[in-house]
């Protein structure tokens, strides 16, 4: 059983809700200016072995690559398959068999899930020892959800991203005809279990604009899918990905103006800035998923990124246009 560390906090641990005061000057922001990474840390090889012994010696990049074009065939082969979304926390089995529909034309086996993730989230203060064990999952039986929630996931995305994870080795049965497959539950702990789906499912299929999306809601209509061309597009990861560069500065600010007016009509000019901190927030819960997990992926932070200077964007121009 797995628990990631809910460290480092230190981009947000002062991050207090956005304070204006109606009779001073300016409104403070007590925010950071910009995402703090982690320390890199290298996919260690070894580690995709034990994942999959039959593995090619491809580079990490191409096998990342390829598992990105895999995404498509990947959610045809999960529609197959009849899974629940939660489990008791006291209860977990080691695995499960989940029943195969029948299909005229069966996905590659590759292409199904290797494993259920039992995900909970660690309230745990990020001070607490970071050692998986089995203990600290099971500290967390005391909390207000009896239930964790299933995510079925491929473990070679997984071992290819997450460098905080240990391998989860893939059991694949030899029966290409079975009636059903047979998943290993992985219990496993996050700082924020609202943003692990978007998380997880970015690590399979790469889209920027749904990430883009889910953290900024309002905003949805202005990250178009991006083209085929641009989507299988294979660049080195010091690159600035594709997708996000085709934004400039003129985007941040425009559509921070968009989030304002977005904000003001949900909520009213009394709750507008309480609606901007909410955005806030779920990037800081997005943010120390990623830093837990070890996640080094220059697409995920060019997003996060981007996302995160639009919102500070629109508190600055909130505050400029309150104190007129």
């Amino acid at each position: 059983m797995f628990q990631v560390a809910s460290r480092p906090a230190a981009p947000f641990s002062d991050m207090q809700t956005y304070n204006h005061h109606q009779h001073a000057p300016t409104p403070v922001l007590n925010l950071p200016s910009s995402l703090k990474r982690p320390a890199f840390k290298e996919i260690v090889r070894s580690n995709l072995t034990k994942v999959d012994p039959n593995i090619p010696n491809y580079p990490l990049e191409f096998i990342k690559h390829h598992l990105k074009s895999r995404a498509s065939e990947m959610r045809r082969a999960l529609s197959l398959m009849s899974i629940m979304s939660s489990l008791p926390k006291s209860h977990l089995p080691p695995f499960l068999d989940v029943p195969l529909m029948p299909s005229s034309n069966p996905p590659e086996t590759n292409d199904f899930p290797t494993h259920l993730l039992a995900v909970s989230a660690n309230k745990t203060p990020a001070s607490s020892p970071n050692t998986p064990t089995a203990a600290s999952f099971a500290s967390q039986m005391s909390g207000a959800s009896a239930f964790v929630s299933l995510y079925p996931t491929n473990a070679l995305v997984l071992a290819t991203h997450c460098t905080q994870l240990p391998p989860f080795p893939i059991q694949r049965s030899e029966d290409e005809t079975a009636a059903s497959m047979r998943l290993p539950i992985i219990p496993v702990t996050v700082p924020h279990g609202e943003t692990f789906p978007a998380l997880h499912q970015f690590l399979h299929d790469k889209r920027s604009d749904k990430l883009l999306s889910f953290l900024l809601p309002s905003l949805s209509a202005r990250f178009p899918r991006p083209s085929s061309s641009s989507s299988s597009s294979s660049r080195g990861s010091q690159e600035i990905p594709l997708y996000v560069s085709a934004f400039s500065s003129d985007h941040v600010v425009r559509f921070a103006q968009e989030l304002i007016s977005a904000a003001y009509a949900a909520t009213g000019p009394q709750g507008a800035a309480s609606g901007l901190m909410a955005h806030t927030k779920i990037i800081q819960g997005l943010w120390q998923n990623t830093c837990s997990l070890g996640i080094h992926d220059a697409e995920l932070w060019a997003t996060m990124d981007f996302a995160y200077a639009i919102i500070l964007s629109a508190l600055t121009g909130l505050a400029t246009r309150e104190r007129y």
